[in-house]
């Protein structure tokens, strides 16, 4: 099976639906325009990733990957001093910006070095592989508060905030926050029972109450936003319940936003594209062996497709 037919067959969870507001390509098609022949890479949209730690470089990673595979054309990843090296090793296409921290672990006074990077930015994605301690919550706290850039903010991002999310209503720019369940049930204090039961209408809430884009994942992914509107992703599989998927779905997100500038389009051309590059490389792996970064190789095919299909590219 060649990568259209993947394509093709992936598309097929589209025939018949019957759910309302859907995830499709013609709602994303905007974030994958044709670019003109005097682009330069620093019109492609400048991302900044603050990630990683001892023991989870790999987030950081495979979150800097996929947002360089979603377009991005400049990412920097804002780093442990300690880790700088093994970044540098593992992330060819990527820079590398070794801020503050302490034994592998980011520290408060990395915070003005970070708000300096992310002024050249044009977002800034925050969490993946980040830690927990006192002072990454203080970091990620004041950095929601001050930076002056779209801001994503996913896994220990969002863990950060879940003592005090009334600090995302001081937000100067549009935030993304990517939770999956038990992230959401904490940041809302309910039970995950809960969140699942009434999922929809809290992530409704959530989204309006605090003016945030919200990609809740689960087994069907929603995306609400501040208006209460709510989309609903169809595409993806069980597969994809592995550590790291949210990563690359985090660097997909991050990277269109710094490419448009619009969290919610990019919010959906995120969820898509990570969903339909999960759905082809399982046709290869089967759910059962599927990892993240069978995902992430198989974006640049999701995106090519689609890309083909919107711009009316023939084979």
């Amino acid at each position: 099976m060649n990568k259209r037919e993947e394509y093709e067959k992936a598309l097929k969870k589209f025939e018949n639906i019957s759910v309302s507001n859907p995830i499709t390509s013609a709602l994303i098609a905007s974030s994958v325009k044709r670019h003109d022949k005097c682009v330069h890479k620093a019109n492609c949209g400048r991302l900044l990733v603050v990630a990683g730690s001892v023991g989870m470089t790999g987030a950081a990673i495979m979150a800097s990957k996929a947002a360089m595979r979603c377009g991005c054309g400049l990412v920097t990843l804002a780093c442990a001093k300690e880790l700088n090296t093994i970044f540098e090793i593992a992330l060819t296409e990527v820079m590398t910006c070794p801020v503050s921290s302490s034994n592998g672990v980011l520290n408060h006074d990395a915070k003005d070095e970070i708000k300096n990077r992310a002024s050249k930015a044009d977002s800034v994605l925050i969490g993946p592989g980040l830690s927990c301690s006192d002072q990454i919550v203080s970091l990620v706290s004041e950095l929601a508060a001050e930076c002056e850039i779209p801001i994503i903010l996913d896994a220990d991002g969002i863990n950060a905030l879940q003592s005090n999310p009334k600090i995302l209503s001081k937000a100067k720019k549009p935030i993304i926050l990517t939770p999956h369940i038990g992230e959401f049930s904490r940041l809302i204090s309910k039970t995950s029972d809960e969140v699942l039961k009434n999922k929809e209408q809290l992530a409704k809430e959530f989204a309006q109450k605090y003016n945030v884009v919200l990609v809740l994942k689960s087994h069907e992914t929603i995306v609400a936003f501040p208006n209460g509107a709510i989309y609903r992703n169809i595409l993806g599989n069980p597969g994809m319940a592995k550590g790291g998927s949210g990563d690359v779905l985090a660097g997909c997100i991050a990277s269109f936003v710094a490419q448009t500038g619009d969290a919610e389009l990019s919010a959906l051309a995120g969820v898509y594209f990570h969903s339909l590059a999960s759905d082809m490389a399982v046709l290869e792996t089967g759910e059962y062996s599927l990892i993240p970064t069978d995902t992430l190789n198989c974006l640049k095919y999701a995106i090519k497709e689609t890309f083909d299909d919107i711009n009316g590219v023939e084979e």
